[in-house]
């Protein structure tokens, strides 16, 4: 059954779009207020890092004034003068780091008891080793190649290379004569 509206006018309930509307208002409010601060903060680190960028160009200015005049000072060495000192002081550092004492020990566990030495001449490698070159008097072939057997098998030395022998005669009646170079590595072989 129908009711009759008795009203002059309709009646609309308003207030559910006036809240409604009223809390869209709100929230359009923080969340503007919201961008707005973020807005600051941002325009805030823009201008620090616009600042720091600032103060990097201005050390880069000077960083390549200082690398130009590096390079001006650079350009007036003798490259291959300075070469040649620095090799020469490198020989010096060797020598003086060169222990006698330890060599000649380690030479006379090497050396067997009918060997004798009778000039010892070393030289520097850039490898660090050190070339000795040692020459002697051995009472016969046999102690000459276990003089070199010695060295072959000896933790500090290496590559024994033979540069001369003579056999004992008329004008050699000392003994087996002999030349030979060997590396000599003070810390041990590599």
């Amino acid at each position: 059954m129908l009711r009759p509206n008795l009203a002059a006018k309709q009646f609309l309930d308003g207030r559910p779009v006036i809240v409604a509307g009223g809390a869209l208002a709100l929230v359009a409010l923080v969340l503007s207020a919201v961008s707005l601060g973020e807005v600051v903060q941002a325009r805030g680190r823009e201008r620090n890092y616009a600042e720091a960028l600032a103060g990097l160009d201005a050390r880069r200015g000077e960083l390549t004034t200082k690398v130009a005049e590096a390079n001006r000072k650079l350009a007036g060495v003798g490259w291959k003068k300075l070469g040649t000192e620095t090799a020469a002081m490198e020989g010096v550092v060797a020598r003086h780091k060169l222990v006698w004492s330890q060599l000649l020990v380690d030479l006379e566990r090497a050396i067997p008891w009918d060997v004798r030495l009778t000039s010892i001449a070393p030289a520097f490698g850039k490898d660090g080793s050190l070339l000795v070159s040692l020459t002697g008097i051995a009472t016969g072939r046999e102690a000459w190649l276990r003089l070199l057997a010695h060295l072959f098998t000896d933790p500090k030395f290496s590559d024994p290379m033979p540069n001369s022998e003579e056999a004992p005669s008329a004008t050699n009646s000392a003994g087996y004569r002999f030349q030979l170079t060997v590396h000599y590595w003070p810390g041990g072989r590599p």
